[in-house]
């Protein structure tokens, strides 16, 4: 596998150092635990938006599943992501489940909003339920996005496709309106531990994964068509591979990413205490 600078690109974004156009001080660049919000900066879209594409199931299980290559100019793309959420849509669609899918420029924030909205709307206590992001994901130091005080003094977010912030405090209190006791949340992104490091970040009866711990970086590989961690984990692990559940297909790619890069070290914290099948 070869590492250079043409096949290897991070999955994270130093937003306010490394853009400044992103206005990150900004409440309305800023997902908050608080609520949602957010909207996108710059004049009208070139080209036709992409659509969120809904797939009708045949089980009581739903995901929202969002991959996010082409962000909103040209500074931040990557290559991956959304071939990611194209597989695990590929995986989950194989196990029954119901999906919403948002690819580039569908994951923007307020569809973020809406994609939640659906899953929550139509999930139950009974169900078993999927949340899957693959793009960018970014770190700040605490009291800037929101009015939590973390452990390690950050916060982290996922990245929307118009480059806004969606704290790991929102979506941990979006995932509290859930009712399902089954439930899991990957992130294939850097910084994407953080998105669960704190103990109100978290329920019970959820599985949470990511690509990184909350100060490392996530990777993505041309060369591959997969992000580092979900090419092991994903296409490798659940697609091509005998593991028909996320624990499993975790473990297996673990060791597999660090060894590739020992300073991005997948994560997982498991508060369902049985095996999350999805084949």
């Amino acid at each position: 596998m070869r590492r250079t600078i043409s096949a290897v690109i991070l999955l994270g974004l130093t937003l306010a150092l490394l853009m400044p156009s992103m206005a990150m001080a900004s409440t309305q660049k800023i997902m908050r635990g608080s609520g949602g919000g957010g909207g996108g900066s710059g004049g009208p879209p070139t080209t036709t938006p992409t659509e969120i594409v809904y797939h009708t199931g045949t089980a009581d299980r739903w995901a929202v599943i969002i991959g996010i290559s082409d962000y909103e100019g040209t500074t931040n793309d990557l290559w991956d992501p959304d071939n990611d959420a194209l597989e695990m849509a590929q995986i989950l669609e194989g196990y029954g489940y119901n999906y919403a899918l948002a690819l580039n420029d569908a994951g923007t924030a307020d569809n973020i909003v809406l994609l939640l909205d659906w899953l929550i709307t139509n999930e139950g206590p009974n169900s078993e339920v999927v949340f899957f992001y693959s793009g960018h994901g970014s770190r700040i130091e605490d009291g800037t996005w929101d009015t939590d005080i973390e452990s390690d003094g950050y916060d982290e977010c996922i990245v929307s496709y118009d480059l806004v912030a969606v704290t790991d405090s929102y979506m941990a209190s979006r995932f509290s309106e859930l009712e399902s006791t089954h439930f899991a949340a990957v992130y294939c992104s850097c910084f994407s531990g953080g998105m669960f490091d704190q103990p109100y970040e978290t329920r019970d009866g959820a599985l949470y994964i990511a690509a990184a711990e909350a100060d490392q970086y996530g990777w993505d590989y041309s060369t591959l068509e997969n992000t580092l961690f979900f090419y092991y984990f994903g296409d490798q692990g659940l697609l091509n591979g005998p593991y028909d559940n996320l624990q499993d297909a975790f473990w297996y790619a673990r060791p597999l990413v660090i060894a590739e890069q020992p300073d991005s070290c997948p994560v997982m914290l498991d508060n369902l205490g049985v095996p999350f099948y999805v084949k």
